[in-house]
């Protein structure tokens, strides 16, 4: 098949291609930053495209698109809900627009099931109802906190997520990991969230993309999920390393668990959260 790939060259768009590319398909990459991954190899071809502005030609002969670019920080969203809104929304029509398909599969989040907890939310689940309303061979895809690494030179200069924050920290990039807020209602007080490692995410996605529209929700993770101390303590054992953890308040926007409802046929874990650990430590850049 011949695959657009949008969002191609950032954590998980970079992990997607190289899988998709591996399987034998032909892929044309797009996003707005093309030096976060180094994706030639892989590609076909290549477009340098920010998708919250139409595209200037259309892009032809294309059998299946995943749409991966967005904006995805939650903090960043409380802050700025109108680049959220105009980036998953808007920006999912243009890619729309862009390629005719026979197949649309959209990437979301598991914190599209409480569309008003936070604007990221809010605009992914926005961009869910413009996926299907636009195209009516649709699939739509569901992450949660993807980890780990497979090899993939770069995520991204934030260090938001947990596994690959923790990561850093036993590298010796950072001092110290914080704890955003201890007064949640769960078991230890932190924050419950479904991991999932990148390759189990990419693999999952690429036996969508192979088959035919869903056309309903398909939840790559499954219904376990690991609270913060969880993880700090898991990055403790497999990296035996001694690291300082602050506690502090909880961050706007944040929800008290996040998990898989009902995990998709099509997803197979292989990586548990120890592997998620150990894959981070080493490709952590």
């Amino acid at each position: 098949m011949r695959i657009l790939v949008t969002g191609a060259t950032g954590y998980v768009g970079a992990h997607f291609v190289k899988v998709a590319a591996e399987a034998g398909h032909t892929i044309v990459a797009t996003d707005y930053n093309l030096e976060q991954n180094d994706l030639k190899k892989y590609c076909a071809k290549i477009v340098e495209w920010d998708i919250r502005k139409p595209i200037t030609n259309k892009i032809v002969g294309i059998d299946k698109i995943v749409h991966i670019a967005a904006r995805t920080k939650v903090p960043n969203s409380v802050k700025d809900p109108y680049d959220y809104y105009l980036t998953n929304v808007v920006g999912t029509k243009n890619v729309i627009d862009a390629a005719p398909c026979n197949h649309f599969v959209y990437c979301s989040t598991g914190s599209a099931f409480n569309p008003a907890s936070n604007p990221y939310a809010g605009s992914k689940h926005a961009g869910e109802l413009v996926a299907k309303q636009f195209n009516d061979k649709c699939s739509l895809v569901r992450f949660y906190n993807v980890s780990g690494n497979d090899g993939m030179q770069k995520y991204d200069d934030e260090y938001s997520h947990l596994i690959r924050r923790a990561a850093a920290v036993v590298n010796g990039r950072f001092d110290k990991l914080y704890i955003h807020g201890t007064d949640f209602d769960t078991r230890d007080g932190t924050c419950i969230r479904n991991y999932t490692h990148v390759k189990d995410i990419v693999e999952s996605l690429l036996r969508i993309t192979e088959n035919d529209p869903t056309n309903e929700i398909d939840c790559l993770g499954s219904p376990e999920g690991y609270s913060v101390r969880e993880v700090i303590d898991t990055m403790a054992n497999v990296s035996r390393a001694n690291f300082e953890v602050v506690e502090g308040p909880r961050r706007d926007g944040d929800i008290a668990v996040s998990t898989v409802p009902i995990k998709s046929k099509y997803f197979e874990q292989k990586k548990s959260l120890e592997d998620m650990c150990i894959d981070a430590i080493k490709y952590e850049v």
